[in-house]
């Protein structure tokens, strides 16, 4: 892997500034989440790596299901986790995305938001997470676009992502559909791009939580101006293919049933 999950949480969970961004980002991974469910019902859900645990405590503000359970690789993120939502969260285990200690058909829905794109082997995250729920919640950056293409092929620079957030993973809004059904067998139940209007730093790791909250509420720099005067410009599915965004689906395995 890129970095030292436990040591980068270990020390980010220190950081005030860090605490507050992952915060700022769960408010809209939240909504996505919701957004894509709303047709469904969540009894139970899991968390696959669950960080600070700030998007269960934004779902379970929504009251979005009865019972809550989390799991990262972190030791130190479960147990901050576990002490930052006594009230709700019933379990939170340590494991891998791809290893997870959980009975077949354990929980409703599982969800893993900004994971699968740190994963050298999401293929399995994902068949993991469908053997444990019923339905899986997808969260991912669409980093294949033509900003990134610019950057890597012409200016032959890597990913920023790589460096800023230890991704391994890159897909394009088309791509990452394609992925889910062709790839990991999944049926797509809903679907929503979020084009990313406000500067939540909702897509990085732990490290990259390290910027400073002036550097993430940067809106009115020339690159967030940029951003605003595209996204006012052009339609939804043209600004996706130009610059990145986050896809997010609500998914189930092809031979499940509601």
């Amino acid at each position: 892997m890129w970095q030292d999950y436990e040591a980068t949480y270990r020390s980010a969970l220190q950081d005030e500034e860090f605490l507050a961004w992952r915060e700022l980002g769960a408010r809209k991974k939240a909504q996505n989440i919701a957004d894509v469910c709303r047709e469904i019902e969540a009894t139970s859900l899991i968390e696959i790596g669950c960080g600070t645990g700030a998007v269960l405590r934004m779902l379970h503000a929504r009251q979005f299901a009865q019972k809550y359970c989390a799991c990262d690789l972190s030791v130190s993120a479960v147990r901050f986790t576990l002490e930052s939502c006594p009230a709700f969260a019933q379990r939170a285990v340590v494991g891998r995305a791809e290893a997870l200690p959980f009975p077949d058909g354990a929980f409703s829905v599982a969800i893993l938001s900004h994971v699968i794109e740190h994963l050298e082997d999401p293929l399995s995250a994902l068949r993991e997470a469908a053997r444990i729920a019923r339905f899986v919640v997808v969260e991912v950056p669409t980093e294949k676009v033509f900003s990134n293409f610019v950057r890597t092929k012409v200016f032959n620079r890597p990913y920023a992502s790589i460096a800023e957030a230890g991704h391994v993973q890159y897909w394009s809004p088309a791509s990452i559909a394609r992925f889910l059904t062709d790839d990991a067998g999944f049926e797509i139940l809903n679907r929503h791009l979020d084009l990313l209007r406000e500067e939540s730093g909702a897509d990085s790791g732990p490290a990259a939580g390290a910027k400073s909250a002036e550097s993430l509420n940067s809106t009115n720099s020339a690159k967030s101006l940029f951003k605003r005067t595209l996204r006012s410009a052009l339609p939804a599915s043209m600004y996706a293919r130009l610059l990145t965004t986050h896809a997010v689906f609500l998914c189930r395995r092809s031979n499940g049933g509601l």
